[in-house]
């Protein structure tokens, strides 16, 4: 399944920083240290770093001139439980392909695949939210536009038609989200309750 969340430009540096496992005492207790290099990028190697590249192309977009405006938006989508481990890197291929496609390459600031937590693997995809500035010509950063509520509704469906038709038989519509899309923190939330439930601790 997977899960959304919009940032404001101030923490845009912290967010990818956290996801290239650039802080030095993360707060996430789930990440293993020992397992950072089974992580790896699938955004393009543009010579700078994200964060660069970030500033680069919002300074080729319109934006509104307020500190609450979101200019990052990140999702991150998770290999389903039954899906064999064999097929992983070709499941995050295909899904990076499908959010390229859907929100464009040159918006597409890091894509990152997570295999350094405890649960599943997990791609990290952080991209600006630009669509066509009808009003002033060429695009401005509008994240309300990007991610409304159809694209919300229509994300998974999407997502795994284009698993299909890749030959991926991955399963990303469930009862989870069928009722929309979670945040990251509802769905680590369920797993810690999930993992205590089945070791049988009483609430």
């Amino acid at each position: 399944m997977a899960s959304v969340k919009k940032f404001v430009q101030s923490s845009v540096v912290n967010q990818l920083r956290h996801i290239l496992r650039e802080v030095q005492n993360p707060g996430n207790e789930d990440i293993d240290p020992t397992r950072i290099s089974e992580n790896y990028t699938l955004s393009p190697n543009r010579g700078v770093h994200p964060y660069s590249y970030y500033l680069e192309r919002k300074g080729q977009l319109y934006c509104y001139g307020r500190a609450d405006v979101k200019t990052l938006a990140g999702w991150i989508c998770t290999a389903p439980v039954d899906l064999p481990e064999t097929l992983h890197n070709e499941f995050f291929k295909e899904t990076y392909t499908f959010l390229e496609n859907r929100y464009g390459k040159a918006n597409t600031v890091l894509a990152v695949v997570h295999s350094d937590e405890s649960g599943q693997p997990h791609l990290h995809y952080n991209f600006i939210p630009a669509v066509i500035d009808s009003k002033r010509g060429g695009e401005k950063i509008c994240a309300n536009d990007v991610l409304n509520r159809a694209e919300l509704r229509d994300f998974h469906h999407a997502w795994e038609k284009h698993l299909r038709n890749a030959g991926i038989n991955a399963n990303v519509l469930n009862g989870a989200t069928a009722n929309g899309n979670r945040t990251v923190a509802q769905l680590k939330q369920e797993r810690d309750y999930n993992r205590q439930y089945t070791r049988g601790v009483n609430f």
